[in-house]
């Protein structure tokens, strides 16, 4: 089974305690899975260190660095995309597509669309 990549409706879906994100999120911890978070999503969703419900979330998951060389690839994807879902959303498919994970979206609509463009596939779960 592949991992899990979380776009920022899955942080905003957790800081809100939406049961469907944690049942989510408490599988993928019980079989080993780390979930890994962009560092570009958790810039858009993080307003404080009173988060409470984001903070438990984000101690069980990765945050993917944005460096230079996945910056080059997730523009890449922008440059091949029909749409324009902006640079977080790229930065989401990119570490997705090179980890082979599935991503926790409220997007799933652009995510497909990126991968799309690149000629690849994507695993969407609607959050």
């Amino acid at each position: 089974m592949s991992g899990l990549t979380y776009d920022a409706g899955a942080l905003i879906a957790a800081e809100r305690n939406q049961p469907r994100i944690w049942a989510i999120h408490k599988r993928a911890l019980a079989r080993g899975t780390r979930p890994a978070v962009p560092a570009g999503v958790l810039t858009k969703v993080y307003r404080s260190g009173r988060q409470v419900s984001l903070a438990r979330l984000l101690a069980g998951c990765h945050v993917e660095p944005l460096d230079e060389t996945r910056a080059r690839a997730a523009g890449a994807l922008l440059g091949r995309c029909a749409l324009d879902p902006g640079a977080v959303d790229a930065s989401v498919a990119e570490c997705a597509l090179r980890r082979g994970d599935t991503v926790v979206t409220s997007n799933a609509d652009h995510l497909r669309a990126l991968a799309d463009g690149a000629g690849r596939k994507l695993a969407v779960i609607p959050i």
